[in-house]
């Protein structure tokens, strides 16, 4: 298995691979094996400096990881291929798919989970601010509990980490959009408070393949909760 991917489960079909958030690792989707059909095999993309890759450099450019993140995926067999990514994951997994479909692979749906779509900004800096403001952010966010900051051999460990995802994606932008040929399905927790329906929507602008919508009860981290409703859409898609 290549370093930049995390078996989650086997599967002989299809292949689901899972784009994690800001701070995050691929250990995040290990609850998946237990709510993805057998034949789907999953893969979750494990960034430089976390997990298995700790001891490797962080980076501060999504470019940069998807050119290395596409690599990585040219190893996996020529079979339906779906991409998940949640919040920075999204945009990272736009960024791949884009060059994967450039070198004549075939996306078979892409489901861009809690983010604003590619041509969006939000000018944001909480990469430049203190440790104690950054904490906040993320905290706000709902997903991350707070005794992971109150030890200070993790905070140690996830500020750093944390810091320069953020810097990933507040410096990304795109001035003008490609677009995927694949469907694309956006999705939302009711309660998020980091993107607006009417801007998630706005990935029907990434896609000429069909496009959908769905909500999800919860905030921005709405797939903490392994809710049903959830993999039942996955499975709706990847059938």
């Amino acid at each position: 298995m290549h370093k930049q991917l995390k078996l989650i489960k086997p599967g002989t079909r299809r292949q689901l691979i899972c784009f994690h958030f800001a701070g995050g690792n691929a250990e995040y989707f290990m609850p998946w094996r237990d709510h993805i059909d057998d034949h789907t095999a999953v893969y979750a993309v494990q960034l430089a400096g976390r997990g298995h890759r700790l001891s490797e450099k962080l980076k501060t450019c999504l470019h940069q990881y998807a050119d290395e993140v596409v690599q990585s995926l040219s190893f996996l067999p020529h079979r339906p291929t779906f991409f998940f990514g949640h919040s920075m994951g999204a945009a990272l997994a736009f960024e791949t798919a884009i060059r994967w479909e450039q070198q004549g692979r075939k996306l078979s749906h892409f489901f861009a989970s809690g983010r604003i779509p590619p041509h969006k900004s939000r000018g944001t800096d909480y990469h430049r601010q203190s440790d104690d403001a950054l904490v906040n952010k993320i905290l706000g966010l709902g997903g991350t509990s707070e005794v992971v900051f109150d030890n200070p051999a993790l905070r140690n460990l996830m500020l750093p980490i944390i810091r320069a995802d953020f810097e990933a994606i507040e410096k990304y932008q795109r001035d003008s959009l490609p677009t995927l040929s694949c469907p694309l399905s956006a999705l939302l927790g009711e309660g998020d408070t980091e993107v607006t329906e009417s801007e998630i929507q706005e990935w029907s602008l990434a896609t000429t393949g069909e496009f959908d919508f769905q909500r999800f009860s919860g905030g921005h981290f709405y797939l903490n909760k392994l809710c049903p409703t959830l993999f039942d859409h996955l499975k709706n898609k990847m059938s």
